[in-house]
């Protein structure tokens, strides 16, 4: 089987994925091994390559599960019935959610190693990312001059400092940023 070819989707083999998936979000990237992943989710190194053809062959599945989870909470805001500013601070609110944040960190993991260069089984994850949030955005600021690459490299820069905060402190200036953004680019209408 090629790194490229799979078995046909399984009860077990989506298992694996989901195991993989919180795995990898706790861990990271970086030193991703098949003998621990294994271990820690109840399988073996031999049953991994079987259901995903390879290593990189898992690690892509991983981090499209992770673009597909965040994509989804973007097109969740697109169908939000408020303004701009409210769904653009809604789907902040999601994404910074302490249960988001091993998700978070696996984007980020991918999306910066998509652009260390053309190989690897992340190397066309930033550019996807863009093709996915980028629609949805453009729906959400129709009415508005923001230009949608502005809002994702704002709520992008904002989230990788949120991962950063260690104290409270630095969360609330994180937050403060994100409010000062959309008071800038979305003020509220002027009474007459």
């Amino acid at each position: 089987m090629t790194a490229d070819a799979k078995p046909p989707t399984s009860a077990r083999r989506d298992e694996l994925l989901a195991a993989s998936v919180a795995y990898v979000a706790e861990h990271g990237l970086a030193e991703l091994s098949l003998r621990p992943l294994a271990q820690a989710i109840g399988s073996s190194p031999r049953v991994l390559l079987y259901l995903f053809g390879a290593k990189e062959g898992l690690i892509r599945e991983i981090l499209d599960v992770g673009r597909a989870e965040q994509l989804a909470l973007v097109e969740r805001a697109d169908g939000h019935p408020g303004t701009a500013r409210e769904t653009l601070d809604l789907l902040w609110t999601w994404l910074i959610a302490p249960e988001r944040r091993g998700a978070l960190r696996l984007f980020f993991d991918g999306y910066v190693r998509s652009c260390d260069g053309p190989d690897g089984p992340w190397s066309d994850f930033a550019g996807k990312s863009l093709d996915d949030w980028l629609p949805p955005l453009r729906r959400v600021l129709a009415d508005h001059p923001v230009p949608p690459t502005l809002v994702l490299a704002v709520l992008r820069g904002l989230l990788l400092d949120h991962l950063a905060g260690t104290t409270t402190a630095h969360l609330q200036r994180v937050q403060s940023a994100w409010t000062a953004f959309l008071d800038h680019s979305f003020p509220p209408p002027t009474a007459h």
